[in-house]
């Protein structure tokens, strides 16, 4: 029996459907025994746990925040100082830039096994099934790790199964899509808009792609419009959010709005907290996303900063899963000092979003020229080349008008004036080892 035919309930397995004391009084318990296990067998955590109080209402309120920094210092190869188990086997992967002092993940094997859980999960709530056919475009090769565990659940799934990669030429990709009659794709967005795009470019309305599940950079609402219209895509959607350095902390289902999903609370503990007070934030607050992993027990993982900003929502799913339901606000790192004024890459891309004719696909980069701030903006568009200078000029015209701070910085001189450059879509270069756009350039 395969993963998705062994489905009994309505969902895809009993949690999704639990009541609320049950599913409090289980995230309790497994929260204890996770404290417990990092205290016994990780030194580094034994002082760090001390305020603990599992009876609390947020019962890590006291416990320190864990960094990208803290893991880079207590993960090999530079020490093994989070490690419960070192003489363990376990496969390394690697976040984060690709010079300097790597960030790495190390997994056991078991681990890696846990992680077919939540991709089930997520998968099933946006409707594959086993009779479904699904290329997969995440990235592979590079210490990258989504690959390897999502080919890994399609192979259990019972689907037909094209671990194409990030890797694949746009030719091969074509020709393999159309006689095999592939209907799904899964990948790294960008990748994924790029391989269809190429695909649109190369034989206009020749495939149809029912649904695309995308993955680890946001699809704006004009890049769906262009992928239903172009490929009659009925699901576009993300069966997973979370990151390699902890684990699956949400998904998807096919009542979730853009950037909404259902908590994995029974597999990682999540807190949204306000960092300027510490508090715990309410529905409907905004704050910053921690998580606790409950599988990672070769690296304990307690109370790491995500980097994305969050907020719970109130009441429960109209699926009728009754796992919480949190919406994904902008990266908390995502953000360019242009003289005094703070631009979040988020607003910068949904501004970009409004002008007709222009993607998703931005970059923003800040330049140092003369002594003073550029923001530059480059955007992947459809339109011919002659009308650049329109577009270029609307979203300039969008942003100064949302920016008024960055307006009169401009008009002052003490900033230099905004430069959009338009491209054809491909064009921003992506990451080699990933494909995943660089959305961000800050200076070095």
């Amino acid at each position: 029996m395969t993963l998705l035919g062994a489905v009994k309930t309505r969902f895809y397995d009993e949690w999704e459907e639990l009541g609320e004391a049950e599913r409090r009084r289980a995230v309790s318990a497994r929260l204890d025994d996770y404290v417990a296990f990092a205290r016994g067998t990780v030194p580094f955590y034994r002082e760090r746990l001390k305020k603990y109080s599992g009876k609390a209402e947020h019962p890590l309120a006291g416990v320190p925040v864990l960094t990208s920094e803290d893991l880079r210092e207590r993960l090999p190869p530079k020490n093994a100082g989070l490690l419960s188990a070192p003489g363990s086997s376990y496969s390394v992967f690697q976040s984060g830039g690709t010079t300097g002092s790597p960030k790495t993940s190390l997994f056991t094997h078991e681990e890696l096994d846990l992680l077919t859980l939540p991709n089930a999960r997520g998968f099933y709530a946006l409707g594959l099934r086993e009779s479904d056919r699904v290329a997969n475009l995440f990235a592979v090769g590079g210490l990258y790790m989504t690959f390897v565990h999502i080919n890994r659940f399609l192979q259990e799934s019972g689907c037909m199964n094209f671990p194409f990669s990030n890797h694949t030429e746009p030719e091969f990709f074509r020709s393999v899509v159309k006689l095999f009659g592939i209907n799904c794709v899964a990948g790294i967005t960008s990748v994924a808009l790029s391989a269809l795009r190429d695909m649109d470019r190369a034989e206009p309305g020749a495939v149809k792609i029912e649904k695309i599940f995308f993955g680890g950079e946001r699809l704006y609402e004009s890049d769906r419009e262009e992928l239903r219209r172009k490929f009659g895509a009925k699901v576009i959607a993300a069966p997973g959010y979370g990151t390699v350095d902890t684990w699956y902390i949400g998904y998807q289902c096919l009542a979730c709005p853009d950037r909404v999903f259902h908590a994995h609370d029974d597999q990682c503990y999540i807190e949204i907290v306000d960092e300027e007070s510490g508090r715990h934030c309410a529905p409907g607050e905004d704050g910053m996303l921690y998580a606790t992993p409950f599988p990672r027990r070769l690296t304990p993982i307690i109370r790491y900063r995500v980097g994305d900003r969050a907020k719970w929502l109130p009441g429960k799913c109209s699926c009728g899963r009754t796992t919480p339901l949190f919406a994904l606000l902008e990266r908390g790192d995502e953000v360019l000092r242009i003289g005094y004024d703070f631009v979040d890459y988020a607003h910068v891309q949904a501004c970009a979003a409004l002008v007709k004719g222009l993607s998703g696909t931005v970059q923003m980069e800040k330049k140092r020229e003369s002594g003073l701030d550029r923001l530059v903006l480059r955007v992947e568009t459809e339109a011919a080349t002659a009308g650049y200078p329109a577009l270029a000029s609307a979203l300039a015209e969008k942003l100064l008008k949302e920016r008024p701070t960055l307006s009169q910085a401009v008009k002052k001189g003490s900033v230099l004036p905004l430069s959009v450059e338009l491209l054809a879509p491909g064009s921003i270069p992506r990451n080699p080892r990933t494909g995943k756009l660089p959305r961000v350039i800050d200076l070095p």
